[in-house]
């Protein structure tokens, strides 16, 4: 009996444990960008909480909106009965509260070609945009329509522009704003008798590359050619949503080709207002079969909170921002279980939760905040409301259970900085890569210590003005004696010197009383690369954030003692067709010796960028701009001066050695691929070999 007992038990527990929700531990698909750019796997901000919709029988819905704490669902595709649309109302327990079907004033039942766009105003009228019958219908709180809007009649809208209405929303003065298939010039504005306002949130164009030389050679094309040509449209909104209190509508853009400004919050002017207007989306894309897996963002949502959540059709992955646009952690994805989407077609912020619609399921996911995500909204929040301290222990749980996760790292240096705890601040900022905000409390760091330290700098040196004015009194007074320094005048230390204050005179000179020395020159080489080392590690971490972990030394190798033997050796073979008079052993030393102010400046730069802020960034671009011209006159004055030159040969010369440079790169590089190529024939044919012993043929 007690062993029955006992396996009674054990099979209870198992049973238990299978019948909690796979939801509870997320999909573990979840990940955030770091500093560099490169996914890194977080735990799940949220989780399944209850997936609806399987009891409702929905067929194919295609929208859904909240108003009134209740959430209704625009479900179509019913081919039994009289209607094919129905409108389901469910409250806040997600319990269906009534069904709302679509009839003519007539009470005969109201047919829809393709239904895409709902929206319930504070009124309770229902707006349902028709995309095939070009049409935006205004029902009653019974769904009995009273008003159609077709396309509007301006002279700011082609009249051949098929007019193709998807999605429909209003603000609180009772605009109505239509979101139109193919018309990038932003969303309909119009009044509620469709009399047509304008276009809101009107796109710009994405300023490529491409653009800008078509912009540049516009001018000399006639008419008809521009017309022939492609021209450059900007992108158009793929949907949109408004906030709670109607202040903004925010807009999101499928795709751009440099994926900035896909999430817009506009104003009432029609401007873009959000404070972080960079790269939205995934980073790193994938290709399958050749083509590029884009970031596709295809619905929007604003929490009450101002949390900004998007979805992109490509991945099914949900992307959730902060009020300033900056990516928190991104979850979802493609697949059939809970957590996953197959094609998510709208989204909604209920509260804290996130509900995704998948048309193909026909269903609804509720998902919830994990102890992780509400952890991150919790501090965001506390932090945009102006409680620092209380921003900082979600901030710490957060780190607590995931320690790469940058993001909460800058949350504690925010949360420092304002409370004034600016060296703290540094900490936290350095642990996130964060270095705009770390220069901000760098400043403020370096304010106190400048406070701090004032009355004994001054002290300090009014004692070594004290000594040095005592030392020429008791040198006056022959108390101690001044020893004179013999100089050289014909050491090429000095010399070198000599040229790098006067690179004309010094390498014309130079050439006839030999004062150069091959040593100097390869020390000069040395310290060209070991500075270059040493300001890719040690640079201030406000102008560099490259450590020893990420730095790869073979790069700067390659590029600086590979590209200085390249450009000697090459200019030294070109010497030959333009009469040129040095030897390899000269243009080596030469050259050597024209790296050194850049050296120099290298190690200012390096120095500098530990004490300096951003803002005082312009400094150090002066320095390097310097540093490098002063070199590179000395590298033109330097081949001038060896191979005997005039101005025009030294550069058409220069020019060679350049073109020179890149056919040896070039044919280095076909080489290695050869080689690969090669190596890869004779594997396969080993390969084959050994397949053909194993099988006996």
């Amino acid at each position: 009996m007690k062993k029955f007992s006992a396996i009674l038990m054990v099979a209870l527990l198992v049973c238990s444990l299978f019948s909690l929700p796979a939801s509870a531990h997320g999909t573990g698909k979840s990940y955030v960008y770091n500093h560099n750019g490169v996914a890194q796997e977080i735990p799940d901000p949220y989780y399944v909480d209850r997936t609806i919709g399987y009891d409702l029988g929905m067929v194919t819905p295609v929208d859904m909106v909240i108003r009134n704490d209740k959430l209704f669902i625009l479900d179509t595709g019913h081919e039994d009965g009289e209607h094919s649309t129905r409108l389901l109302v469910l409250n806040n327990k997600y319990e269906l509260e009534k069904e709302i079907f679509f009839y003519n004033r007539n009470e005969t039942p109201f047919k829809f070609q393709e239904p895409r766009g709902l929206w319930i105003d504070e009124q309770g009228t229902i707006y349902v945009t028709d995309r095939s019958a070009h049409m935006l219908y205004m029902f009653d709180e019974n769904g009995v329509i009273f008003n159609s809007l077709g396309k509007p009649n301006s002279p700011m809208i082609d009249a051949d522009q098929e007019y193709l209405p998807t999605a429909v929303l209003t603000d609180h003065l009772g605009y109505v704003y239509v979101r139109v298939e193919n018309d990038y010039r932003g969303f309909m504005m119009m009044e509620q008798d469709g009399t047509f306002l304008g276009y809101f949130g009107a796109n710009e164009v994405t300023r490529t590359a491409e653009v800008i030389m078509r912009q540049m050679f516009a001018w000399i094309l006639t008419e008809e050619q521009l017309d022939r040509g492609v021209q450059s449209l900007p992108m158009e909104y793929s949907n949109f949503c408004i906030d709670d209190a109607g202040s903004f509508i925010y807009g999101v853009r499928g795709t751009t080709a440099d994926m900035t400004e896909l999430i817009r919050k506009i104003n009432c002017k029609s401007k873009n207002v959000l404070d972080n207007k960079a790269t939205f989306g995934d980073i790193g894309l994938t290709r399958i079969g050749g083509q590029a897996q884009n970031t596709n963002f295809n619905a929007i949502t604003v929490d009450d909170l101002g949390f900004i959540t998007v979805f992109d059709a490509t991945k099914q992955r949900l992307f959730q921002y902060t009020p300033e646009g900056n990516l928190m952690y991104v979850f979802g994805g493609k697949g059939s279980q809970e957590g996953t989407f197959t094609d998510g077609a709208d989204i909604e912020a209920w509260g804290d939760q996130v509900l995704v619609l998948d048309e193909v399921y026909a269903t609804i996911s509720v998902m919830k905040p994990s102890a992780f995500g509400a952890n991150i909204r919790m501090g965001e929040n506390f932090y945009s409301q102006g409680n620092y301290e209380a921003s900082l222990a979600p901030f710490e749980a957060v780190i607590a259970e995931c320690m790469n996760y940058e993001f909460g790292y800058s949350g504690i240096g925010k949360a420092k900085y304002m409370q004034g705890e600016y060296e703290d601040a540094m900490h936290y900022f350095y642990l996130a890569h964060n270095q705009e905000d770390y220069s901000m409390a760098y400043k403020m760091h370096r304010g106190t210590m400048i406070s701090e330290a004032i009355v004994p700098v001054i002290i300090v040196l009014a004692v070594l003005v004290l000594l040095l004015i005592v030392r020429e009194v008791l040198k006056r007074k022959g108390i101690i004696k001044a020893e004179k320094v013999p100089l050289d005048e014909g050491g090429k230390g000095r010399y070198l010197l000599y040229t790098i204050m006067h690179p004309i005179d010094g390498y014309q000179e130079m050439r006839y009383n030999k004062k150069y020395s091959l040593t100097l020159a390869n020390i000069a080489i040395f310290f060209f690369f070991f500075s270059s080392v040493i300001m890719s590690l040690y640079s201030g971490f406000i102008f560099n954030g490259t450590t020893a972990d990420t730095y790869n030394m073979i790069f700067t190798i390659v590029g600086v003692l590979g590209g200085f033997t390249l450009f000697v050796l090459v200019n030294w073979l070109m010497s030959t067709f333009f009469e040129g008079k040095g030897k390899f052993k000269e243009v080596w030393i030469y050259l050597g010796y024209a790296t050194i102010p850049y050296s120099v400046t290298c190690f200012l730069y390096t120095l500098l960028s530990n004490f300096l802020t951003a803002e005082e960034s312009t400094f150090l671009d002066y320095l390097m701009i310097i540093g490098m011209g002063w070199a590179l006159v000395m590298v033109f004055f330097a081949l001038q001066g060896l191979h005997m030159y005039s101005f025009k040969r030294n550069v058409v010369s220069i020019l060679v050695t350049i073109l020179g440079m890149l056919v040896v790169i070039f044919i280095v590089f076909l080489m290695f691929n050869l080689f690969v190529q090669f190596f890869s024939f004779v594997e396969s044919i080993y390969t084959e070999i050994l397949y053909r012993m194993a099988v006996g043929f």
